[in-house]
């Protein structure tokens, strides 16, 4: 009971306290996923980064049994604390990088920008769910939690990948200038 309290203060204070309210930010992730040809979001794109995730995650935590225990939770929360600095201070370089001149350069260092910050919060939410996930004794809430763990750990894999081309692409434009 303890653990759905905490759950439920943690939602309720992300989606009404407009100064932590995050959902604006991962709305603007989507737009990165439009296709440069027809301006629309890419289904694949979004099939790639997020459906396909959680139907992993599900795969693994209801076909293969395997829920996030408190060894599994504890090693998240590192690595994804780990991630989350990193990622924040290379956030924190790229800013100097919105005032180029170059419009390719400009959209691809703001969509990355975007993307490590969408990178952070689910960092953030995957630490925030292993620590509850340690806590948690109900069995269904744990398969829940555990669910939303993987997948997110997924997603913040792929957006990773997605930050390493972007980062390249970055790299290539100046070497070009």
């Amino acid at each position: 009971m303890c653990v759905r309290a905490i759950l439920i203060i943690i939602i309720v204070i992300m989606l009404s306290n407009r100064k932590v309210r995050v959902f604006p930010e991962l709305v603007k992730q989507f737009k990165v996923f439009k296709n440069a040809d027809t301006n629309k979001i890419s289904i694949y794109d979004l099939l790639s980064f997020f459906v396909m995730p959680i139907i992993l995650a599900g795969i693994i935590v209801i076909g293969y049994g395997c829920k996030i225990d408190n060894a599994i939770a504890e090693v998240l929360t590192t690595v994804f604390t780990f991630v989350f600095t990193i990622l924040f201070g290379y956030a924190t370089l790229l800013v100097g990088k919105l005032d180029s001149d170059n419009s390719i350069e400009k959209q691809v260092v703001g969509e990355t920008f975007i993307t490590i910050m969408t990178s952070n919060i689910l960092s953030l939410l995957t630490v925030i769910i292993s620590i509850v996930i340690i806590n948690n004794h109900d069995n269904f809430i744990g398969l829940f939690l555990s669910i939303c763990a993987y997948s997110f750990s997924f997603i913040i894999v792929m957006l990773l990948l997605m930050i390493l081309k972007r980062t390249f692409i970055i790299y290539n434009q100046q070497e070009k200038n």
